[in-house]
């Protein structure tokens, strides 16, 4: 199949979905779980059918597929502090890790679509496991989206050996050395190294850099200031203590704005390139889990991004709240899979859309 016929397609199979319902049967399980405190519900902007009257009569599961203590972890731990679910039930995180987040998505995917089990994942990983091969389905089409929650910007940086203060004066200097810089990112055959690769095209150095993969961003920022690589693709949040201490330089933002917690510093959009992919995490459940329930989870996570203490609390992580209702977000995720086909294939040195 096409690259343009697999996003139709799944774009098409995605908004069919959003009007089924579901069955229920039981939800998954890991060891490593904690409960949020629990809190009385509130007033539910969906109406109550047989479904949705007692709904959650149990504490919903997240599964969140990295170790603790990445950025789809902390995020939901925040979100814990402060969600009010209906008849006083909780959310309880359970990390399942493993390649790159796929097995805690593939287990999420395949779990009872019931309400009880939910995704935290950043919508553009999950597009990259299609992509790239991984996965064998379109997951980040078939599950249900329910909302994006904040937005995280992949950042252009140097370091401060380098002594460039703009994303001029690094291009210049780059093609005036063909080869002898080198340009880190976080992980390969991914969205983060795909957006690197037409930013690079954009900048007209695509072929004048050595791109250098790292396992994660705090790798990448490490070798970045150790000047092992003098360019690098990271996120915001990564980079952040490393701006404030000034050993790492952000010359531009991938964005279609500039980053709250950079607000100096220009965006692709405004500078005239069209690559405007941001790094949103959100949540998912299975596919044809009921509207009406992903109605009110969606709701009760709302209410949390309104919350100034959580607002605060993400923005010290180097987020921005951006609440997005999953139709919506889908609809967005779909238009940057479309842009990335190409850059894929071209990664992959074959169709990925080819099966």
């Amino acid at each position: 199949m096409k690259a343009r016929s697999l996003v139709s397609l799944a774009l098409g199979l995605a908004l069919a979905a959003s009007s089924m319902t579901a069955c229920s049967s039981a939800p998954a399980s890991s060891s490593k779980a904690q409960s949020a405190p629990s809190s009385s519900a509130p007033a539910s902007s969906v109406a109550e059918t047989p479904a949705t009257t007692d709904y959650p009569k149990k504490p919903v599961q997240v599964i969140i597929p990295y170790a603790p203590g990445g950025g789809s972890d902390i995020l939901t731990r925040a979100i814990m502090k402060y969600i009010k679910l209906p008849n006083d039930q909780n959310l309880v995180a359970i990390n399942v890790e493993g390649a790159a987040g796929y097995i805690g998505c593939q287990q999420a995917a395949t779990s009872s679509n019931d309400g009880y089990t939910i995704l935290a994942h950043n919508p553009m990983d999950v597009v990259s496991y299609t992509l790239n091969g991984t996965a064998p389905d379109a997951l980040w089409s078939e599950m249900e989206m329910i909302c994006g929650v904040v937005d995280d910007f992949n950042v252009i940086s140097t370091n401060k050996q380098s002594g460039w203060k703009t994303i001029d004066e690094a291009v210049a200097y780059i093609k005036a050395h063909p080869g002898e810089v080198k340009w880190g990112t976080t992980g390969a055959q991914n969205v983060n190294y795909g957006d690197t690769l037409r930013v690079l095209e954009a900048l007209g150095i695509k072929d004048d850099v050595t791109l250098v993969p790292y396992d994660g961003g705090s790798a990448s920022k490490t070798a970045l200031m150790g000047n092992h690589i003098q360019m690098e693709t990271n996120s915001s949040s990564d980079i952040r203590s490393s701006v404030a201490s000034g050993d790492t330089i952000p010359l531009m933002v991938i964005g279609d704005r500039r980053a709250k917690a950079l607000p100096e510093i220009q965006c692709t959009q405004e500078l005239g390139y069209d690559i405007t992919t941001t790094k949103p995490r959100g949540y998912y459940a299975p596919k044809d889990t009921d509207p009406a329930v992903i109605n009110i989870l969606a709701d009760a996570i709302e209410e949390v991004t309104k919350n100034e203490e959580f607002i605060k609390s993400v923005e010290d992580l180097g987020l921005e709240v951006n609440f997005v209702r999953g139709d919506e977000m889908q609809l967005k995720v779909s238009k940057w899979a479309d842009t990335l086909y190409p850059v894929f294939e071209e990664m992959m040195g074959t169709e990925s859309s080819s099966k």
